[in-house]
Parts: structure tokens; sequence; C-alpha cells
């Protein structure tokens, strides 16, 4: 059984809704490492956003016992900042800048003891992940958990689903180890279109949401798919999904789709 979860996360909106229900569902993990990364904005403002995300939790969570985040700062990733789906800051323009309510660790020092039961949640470029899983004492106890590519539409970046396109090679290279992939196939059907959600309650996870609506919707009309929500959704309820081996850039990936 996994007791650690380790997301890493370039906290783009999406990633804040994912982190969000996870803080919210914690299950059967009784600690998550949030490593926050480059991607669509740089590993430094990804930190950033991972602090004031985590203050703002503290007042919805029923606490943040067994969390700590996780700075990659120091170390060189890829990232292309998109506004006009994330905001000025990356994650929405919702929250103030704020410490950390948390412990804070340096990723070598994090990466030399991370051992014993874990599983990673990519909701990001897989440039860390790959880092990681050749650094790491220890491989995860479960297939990792990537969003990212593919095949029955159109990429979203530079001939790319973006989280592939950033970082090809490593991409690639995690999808030639155990795992369980949220493509943009998996997400782009209509359960998951949220954009004629109702603004709901008042909870973190909805001013997330209401946000993600409305950078959408200013974008098109018909859609608004929250993809590293539909990620962690994947994760917490594998029940909910199946699991299919598809053709992909000359490999295989195994990809998931809703039931």
């Amino acid at each position: 059984m996994c007791d650690r979860l380790v997301v890493f996360a370039d906290y783009g909106l999406d990633d804040a809704c994912a982190t969000a229900y996870l803080l919210s569902h914690r299950g059967e993990y009784r600690f998550i490492d949030i490593v926050p990364v480059g991607g669509n904005v740089d590993a430094f403002t990804a930190l950033k956003n991972a602090c004031k995300l985590l203050a703002v939790a503290k007042t919805y969570c029923t606490g943040l016992d067994g969390v700590r985040l996780v700075d990659t700062s120091g170390v060189a990733q890829p990232s292309c900042n998109l506004p006009s789906v994330h905001g000025v800051d990356g994650m929405g323009d919702l929250f103030t800048d704020a410490p950390a309510p948390v412990c804070t660790v340096l990723y070598e020092e994090w990466l030399r003891a991370l051992s014993g039961n874990y599983r990673i949640l990519s909701l990001g470029p897989c440039t860390m992940v790959k880092r990681t899983l050749l650094g790491a004492p220890a491989q995860p106890c479960a297939p990792v958990v990537i969003m990212g590519g593919c095949n029955d539409e159109e990429p979203n970046f530079n001939g790319y689903e973006f989280n592939d396109g950033l970082d090809p090679d490593s991409f690639s290279w995690v999808l030639d180890r155990p795992h369980l992939a949220v493509t943009l196939d998996t997400c782009r059907v209509a359960q998951f279109n949220f954009i004629n959600r109702g603004k709901g309650g008042d909870g973190l996870l909805d001013i997330l949401l209401n946000k993600s609506v409305e950078l959408a919707a200013a974008r098109h009309a018909d859609r608004c798919y929250v993809y590293d929500y539909i990620a962690a959704l994947a994760l917490l309820y594998p029940q909910r999904f199946e699991a299919r081996n598809v053709k992909y850039r000359g490999g295989v990936m195994r990809e998931l789709r809703a039931l």
C-alpha cells in the first residue's frame, strides 16, 4: 500500500484544482509531498504559487499535517507561460503571495531520502519525474499517473500535448516505465466539460473551478476541461476508469478512459 503521494505540479490553474481536491480527499495517503516544477510557469514561480495556494488551503482544509513542499527552483527546467489559460501569475490571479504554511525542503535533500511506499502523480512536464526515478533510492510502489499526451484530437503545443511538448524525451522515457496516462483524449468527453457548471459552493475548489470556467469561456464558449483535476480523479478513483494500450509516438501508452 502506498502511504506517500508525490505530486509534481507546474502550478497552472488546473494544477491548483487538482491539489485542492487531493488535500480534501486524502484517502490512503498519510503524506503528500508537493513538488512544484517548471511548465506553465518557471520553477521559482511554481514554488511561489504552491506557497500561496497552501496558505489559502490551510483555512479550507482540516489541517495540512503530513504535507510538505519540495523546492526544485535550483534545477534547470523548461517552461512556457500561458496567461490566457492560467492568468498572469500562472494560477488564476486569485491569491496574494504568502509564505508556505508547511515544511519546505530542497530537492536534492528530498531525493536522497525518498524511499518506502510512495506513488507519483505527474501534472506537468516529466523532466523532474525522470530525474527522480533515476536518482531515488527506491522506485514507486504503483504506476506513475501522468497527465499528458493525446492521439484522437489535435495537440495543443507545437505539434504535441503541452506536458509532452516541453520535454518529449523525458515524457517518452517515463512512458517506458509502469504508468497510467490521463491524456487530452481522456479528458475531452462530455462528462468532464465544465463550461456550463454553475457557481456551486464557496469552497477552495469551487473558487478555482469558477476561475477555470471564466478563463476558458473567454477563449471558446463551448468547452472547459480542467485536465489536472481529472488526473487527480483518476488517481483517487481508478474504478471509474479503464486502461487500454494505445500506440503513441512509436511506443505504447497505457491510457485511461472514463467508464
